[in-house]
């Protein structure tokens, strides 16, 4: 099917060159089609309210509402339309002011057609890469969504009961798999569940987490152990304290017990075992548990961040025949006798590099080898992927350093503008037209700090500037920094300043 024209609005407030655009302009050749040609920017402002453009031409001078006055409009109100402005040579003090609004092009009075044809086509190719990047998004976003699942489903319970596994490398496949959740300082809490019907383990888990994802905002669920009868998951405050924690879980249950019940004809008990005041400490307890009773060590998890370190460094340095060698050292090593062991350490190794985020197929490979099951294509497809790294490294696909600046700088005024909002780093990378894993790791490398660390720095700066300079009430400030549960703000800007943002503002006096 052929994509259909881009609609431009032609605003001019001669009759005569506004209908001569409109009507002598061969836009279909071009790829365009009019959508209206309006007299004066005032109705370009209300047709806008209603209809969506690709590109608005128009004339920088006119009577009332001037071009000037509709591009800032465009601008401010994030109207996803270009702007190209016709000026006379006498205006370019009009024009140097309209670059500060993002204006793509300028065509001079008297118009050349010839000039048109060449802007137009110019801006025709730059719609049509951003079109061909929201289509690639969309089907990323799709399967980043279902590596997303599996990866939370299958390769969580395994990480979470690996003994290789320190404090560090745990909150780093937290953050590649999308969880905001600090070990290091949220409570948790083992949660076990039972059933009489005849449902298989893993549908009821799978049933679980879906529910919970619609009525949780302050407790995760994890999957925890082995998918078996009675199931075993963690719950993990994201707000709640500890004391909190058993309360807001039985809450949470009751709510997604009945949810099942009356949508599937599931039901459930679940008991809330021990609360843990720090995820952390309740997997340093387990895993200790395993080291006394298995055959581990407690050198494991030493000398696995160790080989990931010169597996890394082979990588950055183009040893990839060295890199392939120790792969297949470190599998035979840490693979155990499962498949889902072979899987975890190539997830662990791969999903922490950029390069596999940055090419178009990384994230399709990474998602084919989280869900195969026959351990010679889970190797072919690890092969694929140091392949892939290796071309790259001679010049394919990735962005340069120039354009990785670009990108964090741009992501960081999104952020900025939009501190009010619940940001999430899906909704950042969708912005900057980025895979969510590999923009976290490119701003982790750019600006030394997570996007969630980044992100709450922001927001504490600006509410203690609001503290300092405004008279807003604590509660104004707590929505305008992003927060929508202000003694979650209180505790957070406590631990960033020092002091209750009420003690704040009365030192700041």
């Amino acid at each position: 099917m052929k994509d259909a024209a881009y609609r431009i609005l032609i605003v001019d407030d001669d009759e005569e060159v506004r209908n001569g655009l409109a009507e002598i302009v061969d836009w279909k050749s071009c790829g365009f089609q009019v959508a209206a040609a309006l007299k004066d920017g005032e109705e370009a402002i209300r047709y806008l309210q209603d209809a969506s453009v690709d590109v608005v031409l128009s004339d920088i001078r006119m009577t009332f509402v001037s071009g000037l006055h509709l591009a800032k409009h465009i601008y401010e109100h994030r109207i996803p339309a270009k702007v190209v402005l016709i000026s006379g040579y006498q205006e370019f003090e009009l024009a140097k002011e309209a670059l500060r609004y993002n204006v793509q092009e300028y065509l001079l009075k008297p118009t050349d057609l010839d000039e048109v044809y060449k802007v137009f086509r110019g801006l025709k190719e730059q719609l049509d890469q951003e079109r061909l990047d929201r289509t690639r998004l969309a089907m990323d976003k799709e399967m980043r969504e279902q590596m997303m699942r599996y990866l939370k489903e299958r390769y969580l319970p395994h990480l979470l009961l690996d003994t290789t596994a320190d404090e560090e490398e745990i909150m780093r496949q937290f953050e590649m798999i999308g969880l905001n959740i600090d070990p290091r300082t949220c409570a948790c809490a083992l949660v076990r569940i039972s059933w009489t019907s005849a449902s298989p383990a893993d549908t009821v888990q799978r049933a679980l987490l879906g529910g919970l994802t619609e009525n949780a905002s302050t407790v995760t669920l994890l999957p925890y152990g082995p998918v078996k009868r009675p199931l075993t998951m963690l719950a993990v405050g994201v707000d709640p304290e500890k004391s909190e924690l058993t309360e807001e879980t039985d809450r949470i249950f009751k709510q997604t017990s009945s949810r099942l019940r009356s949508l599937i004809g599931l039901t459930i008990e679940w008991q809330v075992d021990t609360v843990y005041g720090r995820l952390i400490d309740f997997l340093e307890e387990q895993r200790s548990f395993r080291l006394r009773t298995g055959t581990s060590t407690d050198e494991r998890p030493r000398q696995w961040k160790e080989d990931k370190r010169r597996w890394t460094e082979c990588l950055e340095a183009g040893r990839y025949d060295e890199a392939g060698r120790l792969l297949k050292q470190y599998l035979a090593t840490y693979g155990g006798d499962g498949i889902d062991d072979v899987k975890s350490i190539l997830i662990q190794l791969f999903g922490s590099l950029n390069a596999v985020y940055a090419a178009d197929s990384g994230s399709a490979q990474l998602m084919q080898l989280c869900k195969s099951e026959d351990l010679e294509e889970i190797e072919r497809i690890s092969e694929s992927l140091l392949q892939g790294m290796s071309r790259r490294e001679e010049g394919e696909a990735g962005l340069n350093a120039e354009t990785e600046r670009k990108v964090i700088s741009k992501a960081k005024q999104y952020i900025r503008e939009n501190l009010g909002k619940d940001l999430s780093l899906s909704e950042v990378a969708d912005f900057v037209y980025l895979n969510p894993v590999y923009l976290s790791r490119l701003f982790k490398l750019e600006t030394g700090s997570g996007f969630s660390d980044y992100v709450t720095e922001v927001r504490m700066n600006l509410a203690a500037q609001l503290l300092r300079d405004t008279n807003l009430k604590i509660y104004e400030i707590c929505e305008k920094a992003g927060y929508k549960d202000v003694r979650h703000f209180y505790k957070l800007f406590k631990r960033y300043a020092g002091f209750s943002p009420s003690e704040y503002r009365e030192r700041a006096e």
